[in-house]
């Protein structure tokens, strides 16, 4: 029979266990695809010619997604040449 156990936890801890769980989660399947999660300025030092104004209006235009504050490299790279 398979042994079951509690665990007594604040709910916010709960959170952020979670959250980190899946943080980790998207960041092994990026890095496995060659990808990676950068905020705007990290961004701005990889792609030569990327203004914050320009990432501003590309993100509303294209609706790109965040995770914490961080972007995919490659889904920013991808909608630079689209544009």
């Amino acid at each position: 029979m398979t042994e079951v156990k509690f665990v007594s936890m604040p709910a916010s801890e709960l959170a952020q266990v979670i959250e980190k769980a899946c943080e980790n989660a998207v960041t092994k399947v990026l890095a496995a695809q060659g990808d990676e999660l950068l905020t705007i300025s990290e961004l701005q030092k990889r792609i030569p010619g990327l203004s914050w104004h320009i990432f501003d209006k590309l993100r509303k235009k294209h609706k790109l997604k965040d995770i914490r504050g961080k972007y995919s490299l490659t889904a920013v790279k991808a909608l630079l040449q689209s544009d």
